[in-house]
């Protein structure tokens, strides 16, 4: 090495020898596609037991004989083995939503193309039927208080409120607060025919001035009536400016009680009404005050004409009232007699039909997170539930599936350190049930009004979804929504895709560079006729072949098997299915359809065994080592069946072993075993047993992987030997373990020519024999005489 030192020193050189090694290959992962009850559309999830196939695609259906895909995967599993499951894609497919039908794939679908959806508040997970009816419920802090009231004709969500507080107390530490003026606010919820729930925005005192609100959010003060005496009563909206119109057939507002006279009309403005002085209030109606004299100059709805009162000396007592206006300002509601006040969220519950649950039992009440009131942000927090109210999820009627809390509105909220709490992008990481869409607060919005001095302006500031920075965001109060249009593989809650979609669902695999696999189960046939069942099958064939490193395993098509009488004709059946099946030493067929037990009906099902085959090869890779045969009485044994619909004679199974078709049968005293261990080659090849295509499949990913680690090195003498150094302990082992006879690496020289290092190649030949399983056993018994040597006979039998 050059040492490059200037002055004298010692330099230090590490050289390490020992890049690469054969790692043994895992040898137990299967794939399956199929049109499942639940889960994600197209992406293959990695499933280990059958309670991760329950919990993430539902349960068996026996609908359109779902239960065959359910089943063969529970069937794999049960093995040993671990299963890549895809959900297919379906035409029909959709997401049960609050809004518009769409249809969201995945999580990666929802993030990539659903996230800012404006025609659904709340989605299902995944596509199906299985979600309608479950509702998704969410809070804010929409409202603080509810007002009794006499009646809530005329008002509607939105309206400004005002409300005289005059002689109320509010204890202090040490002080008492006597209030002398109204409090204003929005109505957001008509509670009930005699109640309404209201968000307070800002004070007046008695002087006209305004202030932010200092009346306690969900405080306890009653809204009693004021107090007064035989003389003189004080009242906050008694000389409150008004907006008289059409719309309320001779009306004025600003007063609010009988026998009060008008005196000195200060001001009109717009139009050119006239209200004679000592005009005097007959009556008080729902939004209708009748006068003695007419009202002159009125001259078409909308006129926007504004009045200013003052009332006359009276003794009469004014009636506890709140004033509403509408959004546009035309005219004014006016409703006596509220009474007593509570706090809004307390009375709030989730909105379902079967309970009542409410949400102070939930959480307590959302208002403004940390987050945004750091940055100037109001109003930005949120809960969501999601409840299974009719019970058609989880069956139980009213049960509360997830509680997301104290979610944020921001999009950029986050908590400390540094999660973050945005609605949506919570729920999507968190809920096993539910995306979020569109916000909820669409109707619900501050009123405004034509007149002067109490005129209420619309929430704005930050819509759902914007920075927390100086943004007070809109509210939506307390909301349920039921989802509702979800549907699965056909108009009428079929659960059967078509031949395509089911042949699309298996090419997420093509890629062997992506996903790891090691068995292509075919599980039930891919339709009603012999031809769809074949060109199933032919589809997994070719992917295996086109992969070279996974193996294909087919069962005949279902209706010459199952529930046909004559076994010769099921052999017949057996043997026209697989002469239209591709010749490969990448697939193994079997013959049969065990009867296990589907323990979601209590009943009995009739399931094709290639999910059972691959379950064997995979058993006996975790118990033995690949290059075993997984026939037999000691490894072939099948789990979970009963009897078989087709159970071949020794007659038969000489017909159908020849044809690469492997017999399941059900022997006395062995059960159901595997008996016959061929792959789907046509020719006579060392290839056309399973133990050598596996025994194959094995080491050449091991030492695939080995030479991965010599790419971009010199192809020069060290990495030969380097290479050669890895493989040959790797070969000795799996000769030690019975896999092969004998073997030789060649990487040399003489393989490696200087026109083939010049080309940027390196190759190395390796040759092995392969150890070769017992198919046929020969067994010849042999009586002599006493008198006669057994070594004068041997050599003669």
């Amino acid at each position: 090495m050059s040492l490059n030192l200037v002055s004298p020193g010692v330099k230090v050189r590490e050289v390490d020898l020992t890049v690469g090694r054969a790692d043994a290959a895992n040898e137990q992962v299967g794939a399956i596609a199929g049109p499942f009850e639940i889960g994600p559309v197209g992406e293959p999830i990695l499933i280990e037991t059958e309670q991760d196939l329950l919990k993430t695609f539902g349960k068996p259906l026996s609908t359109d004989a779902q239960y065959d895909y359910w089943l063969s995967a529970s069937s794999y599993l049960s093995y040993g083995g671990i299963l890549r499951v895809v959900r297919t894609d379906g035409s029909t497919l959709k997401n049960a939503t609050s809004g518009t039908a769409v249809k969201i794939k995945s999580y990666e679908d929802y993030e990539n193309n659903r996230k800012d959806d404006t025609s659904w508040q709340f989605a299902a997970r995944n596509p199906g039927r299985w979600a309608n009816s479950l509702k998704v419920c969410s809070i804010d802090n929409a409202a603080d208080q509810i007002i009794s009231i006499a009646s809530t004709a005329g008002l509607s969500v939105g309206m400004g409120v005002t409300q005289s507080i005059v002689g109320r107390s509010k204890a202090g530490v040490g002080t008492v607060t006597t209030y002398t003026g109204v409090i204003r606010g929005v109505i957001t919820e008509l509670v009930s025919d005699t109640s309404i729930s209201i968000k307070i925005t800002d004070t007046v005192d008695g002087s006209g001035t305004y202030a932010a609100a200092e009346y306690e959010q969900g405080g306890s003060l009653s809204f009693v009536a004021p107090s007064t005496t035989t003389t003189t009563t004080s009242v906050g909206i008694a000389t409150t400016a008004g907006t008289i119109d059409t719309a309320f057939d001779i009306t004025i507002s600003g007063i609010v009680t009988t026998g009060v006279q008008v005196n000195d009309v200060v001001t009109v403005t717009g139009g050119n009404s006239t209200v004679t002085a000592g005009t005097k209030v007959l009556s008080v109606g729902a939004g209708v005050i009748t006068v003695d004299q007419a009202i002159t100059g009125i001259s078409t709805a909308g006129d926007g004409a504004v009045f200013t009162f003052s009332r006359g000396t009276t003794t009469n007592t004014f009636a506890n009232t709140i004033t509403a206006r509408n959004s546009t300002g035309i005219g004014t509601v006016t409703i006596t007699s509220a009474t007593n006040v509570s706090d809004w969220y307390d009375m709030q519950t989730l909105g379902l039909s079967n309970s009542s649950v409410y949400w102070k039992s939930i959480a307590p009440k959302p208002g403004t997170s940390q987050y945004a009131s750091e940055r100037s942000g109001m109003n930005d927090e949120i809960h969501v539930v999601v409840v299974d109210d009719t019970g058609s999820v989880t069956g139980v009627a009213g049960n509360i599936l997830e509680k997301h809390v104290n979610l944020s509105k921001a999009m950029d909220a986050t908590t400390s350190p540094t999660e973050a709490i945005y609605y949506k992008d919570l729920i999507a990481n968190n809920s096993q049930y539910i995306f979020a869409g569109a916000a909820t607060n669409t109707s619900i919005n501050a009123g405004t009004s034509a007149g002067t001095s109490d005129t209420f302006t619309a929430t704005t500031g930050g819509t759902w979804g914007a920075n927390a920075q100086s943004s007070n965001f809109k509210v939506a109060g307390a909301q349920t929504f039921t989802l509702i249009n979800g549907e699965n593989y056909s108009a009428t809650g079929g659960m059967a895709p078509t031949l395509q979609e089911i042949m699309d669902g298996y090419d997420v695999f093509s890629n062997a560079a992506e996903y790891d696999i090691n068995f292509l189960i075919n599980g039930p046939s891919g339709g009603s006729t012999i031809f769809e069942s074949q060109a199933k099958a032919n589809k997994l064939i070719a992917i295996a072949d086109l992969r070279k490193d996974c193996i294909a395993c087919i069962s005949p098509h279902r209706a010459g098997v199952v529930n046909v009488a004559d076994s010769d004709t099921q052999t017949t059946n057996i043997l026209n299915f697989y002469n239209g099946v591709t010749s490969s030493s990448y697939a193994v067929f079997d013959s049969g359809y065990k009867y296990t037990f589907d323990r979601f009906t209590n009943s009995f099902r009739y399931v094709p065994c290639n999910a059972d085959v691959a379950g064997l090869m995979a058993r006996t890779s975790l118990n033995q080592f690949p290059w075993f045969s997984p026939a037999g009485s000691s490894r072939g044994a099948i789990n979970g069946g009963v009897k078989l619909a087709y159970n071949p004679s020794e007659a038969q199974r000489d017909l159908i072993y020849p044809k690469r078709i492997n017999p399941i049968v059900a022997q006395s005293g062995t059960g159901i075993i595997l008996f016959g261990d061929r792959t789907g080659l046509a020719k006579a090849s060392a290839f056309d047993r399973i133990n050598v295509r596996r025994l194959f499949l094995t080491i050449e990913s091991s030492i695939e992987s080995a030479a991965k680690d010599q790419l971009f090195e010199f192809n020069d003498v060290i990495t030969r030997s380097n290479f050669v150094n890895i493989v040959e302990p790797y070969l000795r082992d799996v000769k030690a373990k019975r896999g092969i006879n004998d073997f030789v690496v060649i990487c040399d020289e003489t393989n490696n020519t200087p026109d083939i290092i010049d080309s940027n190649q390196f190759k190395a030949d390796i040759f092995v024999k392969p150890a070769r399983s017992i198919n046929f056993i020969g067994l010849s018994f042999v009586a002599t005489r006493t008198g006669v040597s057994f070594e004068e006979v041997v050599g003669n039998v």
